[in-house]
């Protein structure tokens, strides 16, 4: 016995021996067909194995094929299985029978076509799966282009019969973890579903349920559920959470969720979803909301990769509020298609604040991962300003330079093109349409950033300056601008001014207008400078060119209005301006020819203090030819002829002009000094003028044009004037001459008048006050000592010589001359010593006294005399000669009447009594217009004495 226990455990050590060893080496590959056979006969689909196949007895008997291919049915479905194992049970397997226990399928990749017949969604079990449990390791399916791969399942029953599937999957790059539960078929075909996926991994907090049943034709109806923290891992949506709860229903190659009722991030919505299992797949998501986040949505569309959808997928996204940039949209909508590499805006429109309706249509792609809109778009802005004051409000800063008066609406059209990234830009291409009522054309590109950039071509058929006067451009403070306008019609004050280019740059406060020419009436203008950051100033150039000086004045009458008596003459213009330098010392150089007349200067320009210095010299071969063709006329008379020649240093202050000398000399006048005028309100002028020769107009006497009073309006002056003689029609009136002027409140007055005339000297005070109504002119005069060397006033009867001294007080109302003539009042007083008086000879009446030598010496002649006192009021015009007394060596004499100024009348009489005893009083009377000979004698008295004197 104990032998036969020896042999015995040999034995059996053998035999497991051979079920390890003896099974690897048979060949079972002559096996293929049957199992092929049994396999197919499991899965009920002819089987191919084209690998090795092996049996393994231990620890479990398991028999194992590789290389499997399920024959195609001719339904377009293919499988392979990179190897399958069945377990099988020991017992039966020793009788010869195969009985399975397990199935474990690794590797399988299942291919189905697209579109996939109904038919082929119906999902049921086969009859083996009650019989054994079934495992996937690693397997894929596609379906299309749709392809689930990393599949690892368990399916097998459960004890209330129903069948049950769970494992793990990976879909779009994301691995979800996926349990199902199918019921056995009821009488009427009809089997219970439910499926859950949960996200795994980064999807984790993902997931979703159905609940319903399938139809035996495979159509399925439920409810389903969803929910999650990031719905953008779902869809291009915000990164919030979100549930959902609704209806879906499968059939005819349609999936569709309604009924979703949906809460995102706290904010309620209704939607749906549908999925379209056609030739083409498509899922498409209907969202209408009361208000969402359009900043958060705008971002998920434009920063995800929604573009990159397995399926082409629509959204459809409506709701009646939207916050977007700290506005509220109202009635927004948009139309989306994703897929292929773009996301279509098939439709997008809202109520932007300002109520601007703004539409759009167009393509989203993604070339060298940046995201780039093309499409075409319009806007209906009511209230532009309201607009672009929300936009400001997001930080473009848009009106930040722009006067109150402008971009007040809008009807625009244009091509768009974005780009959204590091560097986001829009261009608005083939833009058209108005503002503020005037047509244009433009292409505009807008670069948003730290410094908002802007880049625009403008073709406007009228530009209208007077809403944008004074105020620049933007482009010294945050906006960068690259400007090119064009327009035929400039419009100023409501007048058609000029056709203007533009070509002007700004960038980090540096501006550079590269050219600009404006075509007035008759005048060509052409500029171009470059404007430093700090207020230098590079290459700046202005060029000025008129045919006629006249005519371009005309032309641009509203920009530079010009004095009512001043004209400018039909003269070519030709100016040219060049400046470059540092903000505290640019340098400029002006040159200006017009006709013969010539201005140099060379101003240097201080921007951060204000200031302007510089030297201006003005030429002209003709002083009374210039100021003819400037429109004051006869200017020769009194100014005589010569050239005209100004040399001036200037300092140009915000404060005061300051011209610290000058030099002039035009025709006979010369003269020179310093002038002060200090801006203002009430301007002021003060200073110094020194004159060599100082030429004066003398007006008609009586003439009725009034004289230019309103110049004395609106400034103040004092200056100190200087003469060494004064001209009046170039005749010399007085030498040395000394004044203070002052001008104030419409009142000149000259003070502390001090001269000689024909070496006496002079003294006085001369006001002429415009306030008064009608101006009024006050007079005071001193004369002592004064050489009388000619006819004094040109008259019949006139002082020839002697040594004058004489004082006046006289007044005078009126504008004009013959107006102040006419009411010309006051008193005189005139001294004349050791003189002679021509126009009568009272020594030629002899002692005798005879008729003849009475009227000879009354008619004619001239006689010296000692000592004359006159004694005259004026009034109105006339002067009345009140008292006076003649003293000769031949007699004495009085001399009266009046002398009409203004009517040109004289009714004088002079009454001589000559040097013998008792002399009588003889006379001669002179009637008739001033200056007349008209003589009257009165010799009566002569002949009753030469009658008592035989």
């Amino acid at each position: 016995m104990k032998t036969f226990g020896i042999v015995l455990g040999v034995l059996l050590g053998l035999l497991g021996l051979a079920a390890f060893v003896v099974p690897p080496m048979l060949d079972w590959n002559r096996y293929r067909a049957t199992l092929a056979e049994l396999v197919s006969d499991r899965l009920g689909r002819e089987v191919h194995i084209d690998g090795a196949l092996s049996l393994a007895l231990l620890p479990e008997p398991t028999l194992t094929a590789a290389r499997i291919t399920l024959a195609d049915a001719g339904d377009g479905v293919s499988i392979t299985v990179a190897e399958l194992r069945l377990r099988l049970a020991l017992g039966p397997l020793l009788r010869g029978q195969v009985d399975a226990q397990e199935l474990v399928i690794v590797g399988p990749d299942v291919r189905l076509p697209w579109p996939l017949d109904a038919k082929r969604l119906q999902l049921r079990a086969p009859d083996w799966l009650a019989q054994i449990s079934a495992r996937v390791e690693g397997g894929r399916v596609s379906l299309g282009q749709v392809a689930v791969d990393r599949i690892d399942a368990t399916l097998g029953t459960l004890d209330t019969g129903s069948y049950a599937a769970a494992g793990t999957a990976r879909f779009s790059g994301q691995t979800w973890h996926m349990t199902a539960r199918l019921t056995r078929t009821g009488a009427d075909g009809a089997a219970g579903l439910d499926l859950t996926m949960d996200g795994q991994g980064a999807m984790q907090g993902l997931g979703g349920a159905f609940s319903g049943q399938m139809a035996a034709d495979g159509a399925l109806s439920g409810r389903i559920n969803g929910r999650g923290p990031d719905l953008s891992r779902l869809l291009p949506a915000p990164a919030v959470a979100f549930r959902a709860d609704g209806r879906l229903d499968v059939a005819a190659g349609l999936a569709l969720a309604h009924d979703l009722s949906i809460d995102i991030a706290g904010s309620p919505a209704r939607g749906a979803v549908s999925l379209g299992l056609g030739v083409a797949p498509r899922l498409d998501v209907s969202l209408a909301a009361s208000r969402i986040d359009l900043d958060a949505w705008l971002a998920a569309l434009l920063t995800g990769d929604g573009a990159a959808l397995p399926i082409a997928t629509g959204i459809d996204l409506s709701a009646e509020a939207a916050s977007l940039a700290s506005g509220t949209l109202r009635a927004l909508r948009g139309r989306f298609d994703l897929g292929g590499g773009r996301i279509t805006l098939n439709g997008g429109e809202a109520v932007l604040p300002g109520d601007a309706t703004l539409r759009l249509v167009g393509a989203f792609s993604r070339p060298e991962k940046r995201l780039v809109f093309e499409g075409s778009g319009s806007l209906e802005a009511p209230s532009l300003r309201t607009t672009l004051a929300w936009l400001d409000a997001a930080g473009l800063g848009l009106l930040d330079a722009m006067p109150a008066g402008v971009l007040r609406q809008a009807s625009l059209t244009a091509r768009v093109s974005a780009g959204f990234g590091a560097r986001p830009e829009v261009t608005l291409a083939d833009l058209s349409g108005q503002i503020d009522g005037q047509a244009l054309q433009a292409r505009l590109t807008v670069k948003p950033g730290t410094r908002l950039a802007i880049e625009t071509a403008l073709n406007l058929a009228t530009l209208d300056l007077d809403p944008w006067w004074p105020s620049a451009l933007p482009g010294r403070g945050r906006v960068d601008l690259d400007l090119q306008l064009a327009t035929d019609r400039l419009r100023f004050r409501g007048q058609d001014i000029a056709r203007l280019t533009l070509d002007l740059a700004s960038q980090q406060g540096r501006v550079q207008l590269r050219k600009s020419e404006a075509v007035f009436p008759g005048l060509r203008a052409v500029a171009s400078f470059t404007l430093l950051d700090g207020g230098g100033l590079n290459d700046a150039r202005l060029e000025l060119a008129a045919p006629a000086l006249d005519a371009a004045a005309a032309g641009v009458a509203t920009l530079l209005p010009l004095p009512a008596a001043m004209r400018l003459p039909h003269w070519p213009l030709a100016l040219v301006l060049v400046a470059a330098g540092p903000p505290g010392a640019i340098a400029a150089r002006l040159t200006m020819d017009a006709g013969d007349l010539r201005v140099e200067a060379q101003p240097l320009i201080d921007t951060s203090g204000q200031r302007l210095s510089g030297t201006m010299m003005l030429r002209h071969p003709g002083a009374p030819r210039l100021l003819e063709a400037l429109g004051l006329g006869g200017t020769a008379s009194w100014l005589g002829d010569g050239s005209l020649s100004l040399v001036a240093g200037m300092a140009v202050s915000r404060q005061k002009i300051l011209v610290d000398s000058f030099d002039l000399a035009a025709g006979v006048l010369r003269a020179g000094g310093s002038l002060t005028l200090e801006p203002g309100e009430t301007p002021r002028l003060t200073g110094r003028i020194t004159a060599e020769t100082l030429p004066l107009p003398l007006p008609f006497p009586r003439s009725p044009d009034p004289l230019p009073l309103a110049l004395l309006a609106g400034w103040e002056a004092g200056l100190r004037l200087e003469a060494g003689r004064v001209l009046a029609g170039l005749s010399p009136v007085i030498d040395h001459l000394a004044t203070q002027l002052s001008v104030k409140d419409g009142a000149l007055r000259l003070d502390t008048l001090t001269g000689l005339v024909d070496g006496g000297a002079a003294s006085g005070a001369i006001g002429l006050d415009t306030r008064a109504v009608p101006p009024r002119l006050s007079v005071e005069l001193a004369l002592a000592g004064a050489k009388i060397a000619g006819p004094l006033f040109e008259l019949p009867l006139d002082i020839a010589s002697g040594t004058l001294d004489a004082t006046a007080s006289l007044t005078a109302q009126g504008h004009a001359p013959q107006a102040l003539l006419a009411t010309l009042s006051g008193t005189a007083h005139v001294a004349v010593q050791a003189g002679t008086i021509t126009g009568v000879d009272p020594a030629a009446m002899g002692p005798g006294l005879l008729e003849d030598d009475l009227r000879r010496a009354l008619m004619a002649g001239s006689f010296a005399f000692d000592q004359l006192d006159l004694l005259a009021g004026l009034a109105n015009g006339a002067l009345t000669l009140a008292a006076s007394s003649i003293i000769a060596p031949s007699g004495t004499g009085r001399l009266t009447g009046l002398v009409d100024i203004a009517g040109q009348t004289q009714e004088l009489r002079l009454a001589w009594r000559p040097g013998v005893e008792q002399p009588p009083e003889l006379a001669v009377r002179l009637g008739g217009r001033l200056g007349q000979n008209g003589r009257t004698l009165e010799t009566s008295e002569g002949q009753i004495w030469r009658a008592l004197h035989p």
